[in-house]
């Protein structure tokens, strides 16, 4: 997965990703040193469980208010199974046509980064790395039980973590449990995150308006 070589060019546009939560904040800088360093990137989080379109409208607002010169691409990473819990769901339609009844024509497009069921699911795609977070004996490390990551998520990590007496909790605890994680090995094994990463590093050094 190749760069662009671009993060130095101020005529390109600058890739936002809107970050759901505190686990997001951890795992994404990861991803950014490893894959998407060579592009005009940022990384914005939002906070809480309300309208989630209102504050990701928000922070596209705020960007081009504060910056009158540059265009922006956005992605919301969010978990597909907590965007059922907010007030209400994340809604890309409804984002765009506020964009273009504002007339921010530096917004050029708003997509999403769907964790599916959730960004815990995408741990498992590195298990091996998981089992030697929790220093688990190789007699106790059943690798072909997690072989479909997407049948797991954070409730599993917990009875998991919770089987060798210690315990997961997302966000910015689980830093250090997150910075031993492989994150190229996940990247290439989860096919939907390495599609969204190929897609922002493609679309980086577009120019193309892709909502007006």
């Amino acid at each position: 997965m190749c760069s662009q070589g671009n993060v130095n060019n101020k005529d390109l546009p600058v890739s936002l990703l809107i970050l759901e939560g505190d686990t997001e904040e951890i795992f994404y800088p990861r991803v950014r040193d490893l894959f998407l360093k060579d592009i005009r990137l940022k990384l914005i989080p939002i906070k809480g469980q309300r309208n989630i379109n209102a504050q990701v409208m928000a922070k596209l607002f705020g960007f081009a208010r504060e910056n009158h010169t540059d265009n922006c691409r956005a992605y919301c990473c969010i978990d597909a199974e907590s965007n059922k819990k907010f007030a209400t769901s994340l809604n890309l339609t409804l984002i765009r046509n506020q964009i273009r009844q504002r007339n921010i024509k530096q917004v050029l497009s708003v997509n999403a980064v769907l964790a599916v069921p959730e960004i815990e699911s995408w741990f498992f795609y590195d298990i091996e790395g998981i089992y030697k977070h929790l220093r688990a004996p190789q007699h106790q490390c059943n690798i072909k039980k997690y072989s479909l990551p997407k049948n797991f998520g954070k409730k599993e990590l917990q009875r998991l973590f919770e089987q060798f007496k210690l315990n997961y909790l997302p966000g910015k605890r689980a830093e250090n449990f997150i910075n031993h994680l492989d994150i190229e090995k996940i990247v290439n094994k989860c096919e939907s995150l390495k599609r969204d990463i190929e897609r922002i590093i493609k679309q980086a050094a577009d120019t193309t308006n892709h909502i007006f």
